[in-house]
């Protein structure tokens, strides 16, 4: 097993002492080769493990018994009985150590590093731009990242229209979606600021939650944008608490980051706040989503809340970071997309983003969820509330299709303003 990140002071040598009755918490796996070797790489989805380890095939049957029912001892007999090579000593509980070294296995010391970051969430700090410098299309260094945004969005317009009612944006890459970021973030350029942005983002690791607000505030290469913590509180306080494993998906998510960093390109210094919230899946059931209980009171928390706001003074901007199709072999697709498919998937989307330009969020969740969502569209939940949240109809600014080349990779995304 070969562990691709910094180890952290573990010791791979040392006699092995690891968990009685192993159990692999839920990890990320993909299919890779390496050093002439075929097998797969784990990867923690929370972030709470920075590591990537590669396991060849040939050690995945040990793996597959790391169930938590049985113990090394059992592990070891099963896979004799099996026949085949001899296990070399110590192999099970050293892989087990190792695993449980890199908090990939549940258990106390898995435990103590959730509680720790569970702490640091909620504890009043600033989240890090987790995806600046890395593969996101924008530079970690403050000058390299505010010079690379200017250039995107182009000559900064004087703010002469009224602040929007909402906006969509994309949360795709920036390299390969830049021209929907410039056409949202450059209409947003024109406007007023608002006091407060409600952000809405996929949450791409699926929370169980339709909503999960984030009580910090937003680290960007320009500087940290502070966040309502007040108006996040409140809404959980209507609608239950964050569940800990939903919050900790705010660590790693792209789609909140994206927005936060234009938002603040745009601010500067303006004393804006922020409330970031993580969404999750909204079922067609059949009838209005709007009719359904618990969305019902979604929205009506948010309504409430949103009302306070206004009443003080301060105006109120909701912001959905939300993609839509995703299609292609990487994506579950037999075979790569052909460009008349393309032609299709854009006829369809445009009739899907005519009912946000009739102001019908309900029609729009229909139009997506309703056969099952079969292009895999991953920003239903955030578009859905942020139309039906900021109200009216939304005017298109922007369709985009990012395609790999060969069809192998297709996302699409649009930008949309309420104005």
């Amino acid at each position: 097993m070969d562990d691709n990140g910094d180890r952290s002071g573990t010791d791979a040598a040392r006699q092995p002492v690891g968990p009685d009755r192993p159990a692999l918490r839920h990890l990320d796996v993909q299919p890779a080769r390496q050093d002439g070797r075929d097998g797969v790489v784990l990867q923690d989805p929370l972030g709470i493990s920075a590591h990537q380890v590669f396991v060849p095939n040939g050690l995945l049957p040990v793996l597959a018994r790391f169930d938590g029912t049985r113990s090394i001892g059992e592990i070891e007999h099963d896979l004799r009985g099996e026949g085949g090579t001899p296990l070399p000593p110590d192999l099970v509980a050293g892989l087990a150590q190792q695993l449980d070294d890199l908090l990939f296995l549940a258990g106390p010391r898995f435990d103590q590093a959730l509680t720790h970051e569970l702490e640091t969430l909620q504890g009043g700090g600033a989240r890090p731009a987790r995806h600046a410098g890395v593969s996101a299309g924008y530079p970690g260094e403050p000058v390299a990242a505010r010079d690379a945004l200017s250039a995107m969005l182009g000559p900064r317009p004087p703010a002469t229209r009224p602040t929007p009612r909402g906006l969509i944006a994309p949360h795709i890459d920036l390299a390969r979606g830049h021209l929907g970021y410039a056409a949202a973030y450059g209409a947003l350029a024109e406007c007023a600021p608002a006091d407060l942005y409600v952000v809405f983002g996929t949450g791409h690791q699926g929370p169980s939650a339709p909503v999960t607000g984030l009580p910090s505030d937003w680290d960007t290469p320009l500087g940290a944008l502070p966040t309502d913590r007040e108006f996040v509180a409140a809404i959980h306080r209507r609608l239950g608490p964050a569940h800990p494993v939903d919050l900790l998906l705010h660590r790693t998510e792209h789609s909140l980051e994206f927005q936060m960093l234009f938002l603040k390109h745009l601010l500067g210094d303006h004393p804006a706040r922020v409330a970031g919230f993580l969404t999750g899946h909204l079922p067609h059931t059949g009838r209005p989503q709007t009719d359904e209980p618990h969305v019902g009171a979604l929205l009506a928390a948010f309504a409430a809340e949103v009302e306070t706001v206004r009443a003080s003074g301060r105006s109120v901007c909701f912001v959905a970071g939300a993609d839509l199709a995703h299609l292609g072999p990487q994506f579950g697709d037999p075979a790569p997309i052909a460009g008349s498919r393309l032609t299709e998937l854009s006829e369809t989307e445009h009739g899907r983003l005519r009912h946000l330009e009739r102001g019908d969020p309900n029609a729009f969740h229909r139009s997506v969820e309703g056969d099952g969502n079969p292009d895999r569209v991953c920003g239903t939940t955030p578009i859905f509330l942020t139309s039906a949240l900021a109200g009216g109809s939304a005017r298109l600014l922007h369709y985009g299709q990012a395609n790999a080349g060969d069809g192998a990779v297709v996302v699409s995304f649009c930008s949309m303003i309420f104005d």
